[in-house]
């Protein structure tokens, strides 16, 4: 992927999602948060479950979500950290160990460790696009910050990866280079959300994150401040939309417009006395609707919510992350504006569940400040993030993205 500069002081943020593009440029002061001074945003094309599928329509959005930003801003941009909503990111985790001598542990057992990482990310290929130190490990006993001077058998660094397809990395680097704009970083979009959607505490006590958007749902657990694990469904709000359309046998807008406006994940005992006008779909005669109770509606819409949080509900139990990760529900994305969302994923989940806007950033207009910008605000707090880390530099030239090196990466260029 390319990388670039943006002005000095500027950073720039670019979500590119199945149903919207948004831009954020905003100004870094020192010890404030970035303050946004240019947004733009428009409706998709050329996207279908977060990928590319149309580079000539997905171009001609960017470019004006860009557009508007600048002119909103009076900057130029020439680059941008982007967000990856496709690709199927996979998480693992890794252990690199090190088998240790009758000495303490000291500077070199440390880099041959050191070593031994670098050497694992290079094997990685293009498909890696986040990597997290998570703790060192002596003779099994992990998060550990710093062991020197201790005596063992086995040292350790425990490693999160995030992989992904190469061949969405390829379509967006293509993307943007077609727009003129080179890639300071690509972020996996719940991570991105996260960041805005979640308070310090949450991240460090334990929190999952669900970034519901139109044509994927997508989870980060974070714990210890740091992303432990990420995954992607491919089923969003357009499907929910989809099956409102096809159940009710009406127009896909006509099936979005009652989804926002009657939608709800919970029947309420008043759903089946209140009747709504469905037009119908092919019917020349716009006079001519069906008319049926909401409780129909919302009975087309909560299976298909059920499915989706069920399907993230098994993902943590498989993985272990039900009580690490399952402390605290964060819902945000456009979809989780559906009424009652959060009551469902609090049955679900049996935690409590909360619809999170994004923070962290000033100068979000009102039209904006809805979950479904979280991501692109988690955008400009991640290229914060990676502008005080001193490992960025460094990292990229073994790899595209760096990663998010936080407390432990700043150790690691403390001491080596």
């Amino acid at each position: 992927m390319a990388r670039g500069k943006t002005r000095s002081g500027l950073i720039a943020a670019l979500d590119i999602g199945t149903s919207k593009v948004c831009c954020f440029i905003a100004r870094r002061e020192k010890d404030h948060p970035p303050k946004i001074i240019g947004i733009g945003h428009n409706m998709s094309k050329g996207l279908q479950s977060g990928s590319i599928a149309n580079l000539d329509a997905a171009q001609e959005v960017v470019l004006a979500a860009v557009n508007a930003a600048e002119k909103m801003a009076g900057q130029t941009i020439e680059s941008v950290i982007v967000n990856l909503s496709g690709g199927r990111p996979e998480s693992e985790t890794h252990t690199v160990e090190l088998p240790l001598g009758s000495r303490p542990i000291g500077n070199l057992e440390i880099r041959k460790l050191n070593d031994q990482k670098e050497a694992l990310l290079r094997q990685a290929g293009d498909e890696l696009i986040h990597t997290v130190p998570l703790g060192f490990r002596l003779d099994g006993a992990s998060s550990m910050n710093d062991p020197r001077g201790m005596y063992g058998s086995t040292l350790g660094l425990d490693l999160h990866f995030v992989r992904t397809q190469t061949a969405p990395l390829r379509n967006l680097d293509t993307l943007l280079g077609r727009c003129h704009l080179a890639i300071e970083e690509t972020v996996v979009t719940p991570l991105a959300s996260g960041l805005s959607a979640l308070t310090p505490d949450q991240r460090e006590l334990g929190a999952t994150v669900i970034d519901m958007g139109a044509g994927t749902t997508s989870v980060a657990v974070f714990n210890g401040g740091q992303v432990i694990y990420t995954t992607s469904i491919p089923v969003g709000g357009a499907h929910v939309t989809r099956d409102i359309a096809y159940g009710l046998n009406t127009s896909l807008n006509h099936a979005e417009r009652m989804k926002t406006l009657h939608g709800s994940a919970l029947t309420s005992p008043s759903d089946d006395q209140e009747i709504l006008a469905v037009p119908i779909i092919g019917d020349e005669d716009e006079n001519n609707f069906n008319h049926v109770p909401r409780s129909m509606l919302i009975n087309i819409i909560k299976p298909r919510l059920e499915e989706t949080f069920e399907l993230i509900r098994d993902q943590l139990e498989e993985h272990g992350l039900t009580q690490i990760g399952g402390r605290s529900i964060v819902l945000t994305g456009g979809a989780s504006q559906l009424n009652a969302i959060a009551d469902l994923a609090n049955q679900m989940f049996e935690r409590p569940a909360t619809v999170a806007h994004p923070h962290g950033v000033t100068g979000l207009a009102e039209a904006t400040a809805g979950p479904a910008f979280s991501a692109c605000a988690g955008l400009l707090l991640r290229a914060v993030e990676q502008q005080n880390d001193p490992l960025s530099e460094a990292m990229a030239s073994i790899h595209q993205s760096g990663g998010r090196w936080g407390r432990l990466g700043a150790w690691f260029k403390e001491n080596f």
